[in-house]
């Protein structure tokens, strides 16, 4: 079998049978006996969703799904600047062309971490799910398990909605559009002539989708672990009824403004109906600093690192690496001396609107009192010069970036040593700020006031205290301070409608729904017949 042959297999949703096996041709679909199916009890069944969120994990330290997104998220917004690199280690291509908005091509970047790991998380969850639907929702009733049957069932319908959430944010236009790119499959495919002639969906469609799949699995999933009742796999980075309503509410947010009110609906159940599992009581680096089964107050949902692919080993191999891009320490977390491929940093443009730089470049008194600066970035000076005034602002070691300017770098990833950070993929302050533009825009000022306050007061700047016309604008900003180099900035804008600003390009914003989507890989449109 070709490679491309293979590919277009393996990314048109084929259950994890299929992957394991030996598939040297296209007789391997004409078996004499149908493949035994791989559950045979509830505790077999138990490695479901564990293959589902070793998929979005891709099969490599640089093809997983989480580091990867984010890059779009930044590069084509106006939040990072690309820094002068020397000594031969300049930014990636593709990173260059997203920063310079060209439109109409194939960002390679993305082939791996996106598209193969959300095919590979989509087969994995489709073939798990098709099993519990041929056996009436009960696969196993005779072990009398059905909360832990309708709990697993709840994480696949998750991982699918999360897939084809970056899949989606990655391959498509934003929210309406009914141009149909990708392929789009919710049960397995059952041939070889099936697996090559997915059928494909729109932007639409797959916001349906991804909508139904989280309602489905906030409705199956526990509110949170309990010891005795769920699999002790259970405890370590998985979804619970929590994680899928903020994920939903991201997506309704992002479909646009007519959405809003059911995404209200959402942030009220995730802020106000936790019974206090998730909280703004720690500083913000608590939410990247954690190993283990051990998340920040805050962390709704992160990627357990420390167990690899989930059966309990240590494979650092699977750790994002991709993130060392735009972060001061790479990934053995040794500092900025060991990271020569870190090219993203913070645009001058972010700097001055949070308010933590002057127009000469000079750092402000209001950026060493906020602790989002002080925890979450490092400050890099020329070689040349030396600098006390904080525990976060040094010169640049061995001169990697030869240049007469101070760079800002992100400094939040790879915080709990070498590889093992948790990495905090839904947190609280997101969904208070998601909620305080929701509430000013509907003109509930108050509400959105103790949302944005909330979120202030942790960073320790104090209250809003401008004027009543400037709510939004400073929710808008708090946010930018607050997700910065998460892959918020871009899908932020567009859920709201607004222009993409120019940032440190110069130049005018673009508009909101302007073609920031990479096209279709190669080996998926030369080898699927739904592209003929």
């Amino acid at each position: 079998m070709s490679y491309a042959k293979y590919i277009s297999i393996l990314l048109s949703g084929l259950a994890l049978v299929f992957f394991t096996a030996a598939c040297d041709n296209e007789e391997y679909f004409e078996l004499d006996r149908p493949a035994e199916a791989p559950w045979q009890t509830l505790s077999d069944f138990e490695k479901a969703p564990i293959g589902a969120y070793y998929g979005l994990s891709g099969n490599g330290g640089f093809r997983t799904i989480f580091a990867h997104g984010y890059l779009a998220g930044e590069l084509f917004a106006d939040g990072v600047n690309l820094a002068p690199a020397t000594s031969g280690f300049e930014p990636n291509g593709d990173a260059e062309d997203m920063y310079a908005r060209i439109t109409d091509m194939q960002i390679g970047l993305f082939d791996n971490g996106i598209y193969n790991s959300g095919y590979f998380a989509v087969g994995f969850a489709n073939g798990a799910l098709d099993f519990v639907a041929e056996n009436n929702g009960s696969p196993f009733a005779g072990e009398g398990r059905q909360d832990e049957v309708d709990r697993i069932a709840g994480e696949l319908h998750f991982v699918r909605a999360y897939a084809y959430y970056w899949l989606t944010r990655i391959y498509m236009p934003p929210y309406p559009n009914d141009e149909k790119r990708i392929p789009f499959r919710i049960n397995q495919a059952q041939n070889f002539d099936e697996a090559i002639t997915s059928e494909l969906a729109s932007t639409n469609d797959l916001y349906g989708q991804i909508v139904e799949d989280l309602r489905a699995a906030k409705d199956l999933l526990p509110e949170r672990y309990e010891e005795g009742v769920q699999d002790p796999s259970y405890a370590d980075g998985r979804a619970n009824k929590f994680a899928a309503s903020a994920l939903l509410a991201k997506v309704l947010f992002h479909m646009g403004p007519d959405m809003h009110n059911e995404a209200l609906a959402e942030l009220n159940f995730v802020i106000d109906q936790n019974g206090g599992d998730y909280t703004l009581e720690e500083d913000p680096i608590e939410a990247f600093n954690k190993t283990g089964i051990a998340r920040g107050s805050e962390v709704i949902w992160y990627y357990a690192l420390w167990a690899g692919d989930g059966l309990g080993g240590s494979s650092n191999w699977k750790h994002p690496r991709r993130f060392r891009e735009y972060n001061a320490s790479n990934r053995d977390a040794s500092g900025p001396e060991s990271n020569q491929s870190r090219y993203i940093v913070a645009s001058e443009s972010f700097l001055q609107q949070a308010g933590w730089e002057d127009a000469s470049g000079e750092l402000t008194a209001e950026a060493l009192q906020d602790k989002r600066f002080n925890q979450l970035f490092l400050r890099l000076l020329p070689s040349a010069q030396t600098d006390t005034i904080a525990d976060n602002i040094y010169p640049e070691p061995n001169g990697n970036f030869a240049t007469t300017e101070a760079y800002m770098w992100n400094n939040r990833y790879f915080r709990a040593g070498r590889r093992l950070t948790n990495l905090p993929l839904l947190r609280l302050a997101d969904m208070h700020l998601l909620r305080a533009i929701i509430r000013a825009q509907s003109g509930d000022a108050a509400g959105a006031t103790a949302d944005l306050n909330a979120v202030r007061n942790r960073a320790g700047i104090g209250d809003y205290t401008g004027a009543a016309e400037g709510l939004e604008d400073a929710i808008h900003l708090e946010r930018f301070k607050e997700m910065a180099f998460e892959g918020d900035r871009l899908y932020y804008l567009q859920g709201l409608r607004m222009d993409i600003p120019a940032g440190d390009r110069g130049g005018s914003a673009v508009p909101w729904n302007s073609p920031f989507f990479s096209e279709i890989p190669d080996y998926e449109t030369d080898v699927n017949q739904a592209f003929d």
